[in-house]
């Protein structure tokens, strides 16, 4: 690896990293803000995230993918884990909205065991 002097002649050489994992003040995690803007926590522990690309080139879509493309996906469960560890508990604790549009989202009722409603 190549000194920091050179990092001007060679930047393809350093690895950059645009976050900050610990504080250095207390040592503490710090949250990753781009997790918090562009993913979002269900309350079972899920991450959901708008489709790619679901807002560019509208222009060259047609109208049935635009609509598609407002859907939301889920994260697989190591997506999930490594979103876990991107941010702090408090974003991991469920957020309670006024006329929260996930609202029906936030229990699993398809296993008997975490169900709310019996079956």
């Amino acid at each position: 690896m190549l000194p920091q002097v050179y990092y001007h002649l060679f930047p393809h050489c350093f690895k950059i990293c645009h976050f900050t994992k610990w504080s250095l003040k207390k040592g503490k995690r710090k949250t990753v803000k781009a997790v918090v803007s562009r993913f979002y926590r269900l309350g079972w522990g899920a991450w959901i995230r708008p489709m790619v690309g679901h807002s560019k080139r509208h222009w060259s879509k047609t109208a049935k993918r635009k609509i598609r493309g407002e859907k939301h996906v889920f994260c697989n469960a190591t997506q999930s884990t490594l979103l876990d560890k991107m941010v702090t508990k408090y974003w991991r604790k469920r957020r309670f909205y006024v006329d929260d549009i996930y609202e029906s989202y936030h229990q699993r009722e398809e296993y008997p065991s975490s169900a709310v409603k019996p079956h």
